[in-house]
């Protein structure tokens, strides 16, 4: 595998071992070198995801933190025997320990930060757990007392809370939002940006293109029509323009991309 795009919540590729249930905030995925990713490219979204890259007979690897992307990112990956992914959800994010409690996503936007874990960290000693690690489940559990020892989440706002709640239910505009909350169209898009530093309106766009993303991935035979029924768009040239827009190609182009891994 050369190249690897990933869509929120959810991995499409048949080689890459993959587990989407949330765990606490969090859902997992992981390739190795059987099928090894020179590449991965981040759709927009508000979620922020943590790879770990790791050898099996040494100490050498790589944490890498995406935040929030506004863009269609490509990251260029360094080769290593497995690569060990997190994508966390729309709740909160981690941070070290002794951060404020209140620090947002937004803190991490559009920013990519890598580091090799010091010799006596945190880090370095979930690396040494993986190696001595027997299954995809175990390195999950690993991994989930690695956050809750040397990590604090921080949960978004009650209100972005409430709003998110109301997106999943089917509020598509930010006007919808403000009839059923109560809350001002320009509250709503001031505490989306303090948030995740994106406004509530592509807040809701990302969250629809995700879905339909993810319905496509899961059935790319179906005609385009199918796929954007009910999901908010105007037309077919709305969602060919939204599709370009977060893919950078046509949802056709995609289709034949994932048919040929």
């Amino acid at each position: 595998m050369k190249h690897m795009i990933q869509p929120f919540g959810i991995d499409m590729h048949k080689n890459v071992l993959t587990d989407t249930k949330a765990v606490k905030h969090m859902h997992f995925y992981e390739a190795d070198k059987t099928n090894t990713i020179l590449n991965i490219s981040f759709i927009p979204s508000s979620t922020t995801e943590w790879i770990i890259c790791y050898n099996d007979n040494n100490d050498i690897s790589e944490f890498i933190c995406i935040g929030c992307q506004n863009i269609f990112t490509t990251l260029s990956l360094k080769e290593f025997d497995h690569y060990f992914g997190i994508r966390f959800d729309n709740t909160g994010c981690y941070f070290n320990k002794g951060c404020d409690i209140k620090t947002y996503p937004v803190n991490i936007t559009d920013n990519i930060f890598r580091y090799e874990p010091a010799s006596q960290s945190y880090e370095m000693q979930l690396i040494k757990d993986f190696h001595n690690s027997s299954s995809f489940k175990d390195r999950i559990r690993l991994f989930k007392a690695f956050v809750t020892d040397c990590k604090t989440f921080c949960p978004v706002s009650e209100n972005i809370e409430k709003l998110n709640r109301l997106i999943y239910s089917g509020a598509g505009t930010v006007a919808e939002l403000s009839a059923e909350s109560e809350y001002s169209v320009r509250h709503i898009s001031r505490l989306y940006n303090e948030v995740y530093g994106i406004g509530a309106k592509d807040f809701i766009k990302m969250y629809r293109f995700q879905n339909v993303l993810a319905a496509i991935i899961a059935d790319p035979d179906r005609d385009n029509s199918f796929f954007i029924e009910g999901a908010g768009y105007s037309d077919q040239a709305h969602f060919q323009r939204e599709f370009r827009t977060f893919m950078g190609m046509t949802p056709k182009q995609y289709i034949k991309l994932i048919k040929n891994f």
